[in-house]
């Protein structure tokens, strides 16, 4: 098998998924970042990687609706 170095496990709402390879926290293929061969959570990606996400949250003193 291609992939027999990761570990699987079963998240809390009964999906099978990755562990993170780092901190070992169960994920879902969906949650789960990709470096490489391994599966790693948004945190240890962000700490191996350096990388951050790229949305700007836009502030505004006035919000549309109380005009």
């Amino acid at each position: 098998m291609p992939h027999e170095h990761i570990e699987l496990a079963q998240t809390p709402n009964g999906e099978i998924g990755p562990r993170c390879k780092k901190c070992e926290i169960r994920m879902t293929f969906g949650e789960a970042m990709v470096v490489g061969k391994n599966y790693y959570c948004w945190d240890c990606y962000v700490e191996v990687t350096g990388a951050d996400t790229a949305t700007v949250e836009i502030q505004r003193k006035n919000r549309f609706w109380k005009e």
